[in-house]
């Protein structure tokens, strides 16, 4: 929403708390990316302090049609303040988040879009590539064989390309380091698929991570 004398912002950005006695507010967003939009709030008016913000809940299918009252339970909403941003407007936003079920954290804006890029974002590309890559050799009479291994794996398939497309957007450095992570990791499996070594070693390295991701994750 745009501010007085200020720069327009996305249209997920909403006045979340404000002050009637002397006129401040309090503003977050909800975008997936984080300092392309921090440094936009930076020119917003001197009454509006705005702290950027990145709820991580819902599924892989957006809109009114799939919300549910638990979206945000035991979730992280992570906030990325800069340096001029006053602690009690982030107090008075983790307090709201917290309110909804959230668990709030911080992070700079630097770190969230770099940790999302593997945690997010190279997850949402790897799945929508791999389901392309499946669908496109296996067809639609290939696919009616899948078991629930493809079904799990790619279930992220479905997010629609139109969100995806402003996130890899701004967040292009970022991606294309935890695609390239990615893709060493995929050359290493296809250069010993006759030893079966590296095999080895990135299963075993994998059961390890998913077990730490699921102990927040069940």
């Amino acid at each position: 929403m745009p501010g007085p004398k200020g720069p327009a912002l996305p249209s997920n950005v909403g006045r979340v708390l404000s002050d009637p006695a002397d006129g401040r507010v309090i503003i977050t967003d909800v975008g997936g990316t984080k300092r392309d939009i921090v440094d936009a709030a930076r020119g917003l008016a001197s009454n509006i302090t705005f702290v950027g913000g990145h709820p991580l809940g819902g599924g892989e299918r957006g809109g009114f049609a799939f919300a549910r009252p638990d979206l945000f339970a035991g979730r992280p909403w992570i906030f990325t303040p800069d340096g001029q941003t006053s602690s009690d407007a982030v107090d008075r936003l983790s307090r709201f988040v917290t309110g909804l079920g959230a668990k709030p954290s911080i992070l700079s804006a630097d770190d969230h879009d770099r940790v999302m890029a593997f945690i997010s974002h190279l997850p949402q590309l790897a799945a929508s590539a791999l389901m392309d890559t499946v669908g496109g050799a296996a067809k639609a009479e290939g696919l009616r064989m899948a078991g629930r291994g493809l079904v799990d794996t790619t279930r992220l398939a479905s997010s629609p390309a139109d969100v995806w497309r402003d996130i890899c957007l701004t967040n292009a450095d970022a991606i294309g380091d935890a695609l390239d992570c990615f893709i060493a990791r995929l050359t290493q499996l296809r250069g010993d698929l006759r030893r079966g070594d590296a095999v080895e070693a990135i299963f075993e390295a994998a059961a390890k991570w998913r077990t730490e991701l699921m102990k927040d994750n069940h």
